[in-house]
C-alpha cells in the first residue's frame, strides 16, 4: 500500500511538472524575456578611467561605493567632462549639493528603469561600488551642473596642505 501510494505521487508530481505542449503562450514569453545573455543592457563606461569618454552623447554616470569616492561623468552638449570627489574632503555645504543632486537623480533613474531597455543601466563592483548611466540628457543634466559647481568651488579655493 506504502508503494503504491509513493507511485501515484511521483506519477502525479511527474505529470505536474511536465511541459506543456502551448506553444503560443511559450513563444510570447521567449520573445518578451529580458533576461537573456544577448539582451543585458551594459556600459564601458562603469569602473573606467576617464569615463565621459566612454559614455554615448546626452549619457550621465554616477558612481559611489565604500571608498567614499562620488565619481559623476557626462557627455552632455558636446562637452564631456568627468569629477571625482573625496565625500570627507568636501565642506559640509558641497556635500550638501552633490548629495542632494545624486539623490535626485537616483529616484529619477529608479522611476525611469526598464529591464527591456537601456535607458537606465546598473552595475556593481565587487567592491560594492554602484554605477548608475542614464541616457536622459534631463536626468543627467542637474547632476552635471551639481558637480561642475562643486568642482568650480574647490577650484577657487583649493584646500592647503593643513586641510
Amino acid at each position: 500500500m506504502k508503494n503504491w501510494l509513493f507511485l501515484s505521487g511521483v506519477a502525479l508530481l511527474a505529470a505536474c511538472s511536465a511541459p506543456q505542449d502551448d506553444t503560443s503562450g511559450s513563444q510570447e514569453a521567449e520573445t518578451a524575456s529580458v533576461f537573456d545573455e544577448g539582451n543585458l543592457a551594459t556600459s564601458e563606461a562603469c569602473f573606467a578611467d576617464a569615463p565621459s569618454h566612454a559614455l554615448e552623447p546626452g549619457q550621465t554616470l554616477i558612481e559611489r561605493g565604500p571608498s567614499g569616492i562620488i565619481r559623476v561623468s557626462h557627455n552632455l552638449d558636446g562637452a564631456p567632462a568627468d569629477y571625482e570627489f573625496a565625500i570627507i574632503a568636501l565642506a559640509e555645504p558641497q556635500r550638501q549639493v552633490i548629495d542632494a543632486a545624486a539623490a535626485d537623480f537616483f529616484r529619477a533613474a529608479g522611476a525611469a528603469h526598464d529591464y527591456s531597455t537601456d535607458e537606465v543601466i546598473y552595475h556593481r563592483s565587487r567592491d560594492g561600488t554602484f554605477c548608475a548611466v542614464v541616457r536622459d540628457e534631463a536626468m543627467g543634466q542637474p547632476l552635471a551642473e551639481a558637480a561642475a559647481r562643486v568642482q568650480s568651488e574647490i577650484d577657487a579655493n583649493p584646500p592647503t596642505q593643513d586641510d
